[in-house]
């Protein structure tokens, strides 16, 4: 067994997810033809051919782009489906999808009940078919300030949990907007005790952690960039075992680092920090989670018993509800004990 098959066997959770980053090609060109984009939209060529090769200067500019051509709730059942299909592939039992709803509501068939409606109708026939299931962070955009309240009036409400909405979060460059612009937000989810996710640390680095622990005091972090360096951030991170969401291929398709093996992963792991990987946008990043996973052991240096402590932290700090997380963590003990055996017994 090599280590790719060891990390594909065992049931997996994925926690940052992003909607736009995760679309599959041959069904965003379906839906554009559909939707008459290439004859409405003079410059498709030019974005068609980012997704490709994306320019990762612009790459919410991509996401949002490529966002933009999925104009109806079919649209938006059919990529959630494909999500989940992709996910099976990988044996992911379980993702937490980011999710902007600002990017998709100013389209003209779609509110925010029918765009909530149509991602559930994705995902309900994902789980059927496949057995994966996905829940929702609403996010803000860092460059939306004013999509905040609504925002976290939709995350907040009381039909909320039952349309599979598991926590309010922020995302995007964080140097788009002063943080202290979605205070308010925050404040109205933790108010009504609903979980709440930050990206930090990619372009402010480690102050624009301290930023977001300060000003949002999330529940979960998205990101590390820079907090190895900074022993007081790093301790305090330690002792609050904050979860901390990362992606190598982020960092190296961003030019953080020349190769994943540069990422410093492994300090961080024996530093005690919550680390938890995530493939964050594969579509455009190239990447998946079973591929992070594996450069982990490779690139990184973590052994296999690391690994098996990842995946059992993702699934312990994921939002799923007390039962269905016993289910998951029974499962995964079980298909961890049988793979590491057979791993170990054929290297």
């Amino acid at each position: 067994m090599s280590l790719s098959e060891f990390v594909a066997s065992l049931p997996k959770v994925e926690l940052n997810l992003h909607l736009t980053g995760a679309f599959r090609k041959d069904s965003l060109l379906l839906l554009a033809d559909q939707n008459a984009v290439p004859s409405t939209q003079e410059d498709f060529p030019h974005w068609l051919g980012l997704l490709d090769a994306p320019d990762y200067e612009q790459l919410e500019e991509i996401a949002r782009m490529a966002g933009s051509w999925v104009m109806y709730p079919e649209d938006i059942a059919l990529v959630v489906y494909d999500i989940g299909v992709a996910l099976a592939k990988q044996n992911v039992r379980y993702a937490e999808i980011a999710v902007a709803p600002s990017d998709f509501i100013g389209a003209a068939q779609m509110n925010f009940d029918t765009f909530i409606d149509a991602l559930n109708d994705g995902r309900d026939r994902a789980l059927r078919g496949w057995g994966v299931d996905m829940a929702w962070i609403l996010c803000i955009p860092r460059d939306n300030p004013r999509a905040g309240d609504d925002v976290a009036r939709w995350a907040t409400g009381s039909a909320a949990a039952a349309r599979n909405v598991v926590a309010m979060g922020l995302t995007g460059r964080e140097d788009a907007q002063p943080i202290g612009q979605f205070r308010r937000a925050f404040a109205t989810a933790q108010k009504k005790q609903v979980p709440t996710v930050a990206n930090a640390a990619s372009a402010l680095g480690a102050g624009g952690m301290e930023e977001a622990l300060s000003e949002l005091q999330p529940q979960r972090l998205v990101d590390s960039w820079g907090i190895v360096e900074d022993k007081g951030l790093l301790n305090h991170i330690v002792e609050s075992g904050l979860p901390l969401v990362v992606s190598m291929s982020r960092a190296q398709r961003l030019g953080m680092i020349k190769t994943m093996g540069d990422y410093p992963l492994k300090a961080l792991y024996e530093a005690n920090v919550q680390i938890m990987l995530s493939s964050g946008m594969p579509s455009l990043y190239g990447t998946t989670l079973n591929d992070e996973y594996v450069a982990a052991a490779e690139e990184c240096g973590l052994q296999i018993d690391d690994l098996i402590l990842i995946m059992r932290r993702s699934i312990e700090n994921s939002f799923l509800d007390a039962e269905r997380k016993a289910e998951l963590l029974q499962r995964f003990e079980f298909d961890a004990k049988t793979a590491l055996a057979t791993y170990i017994g054929r290297n």
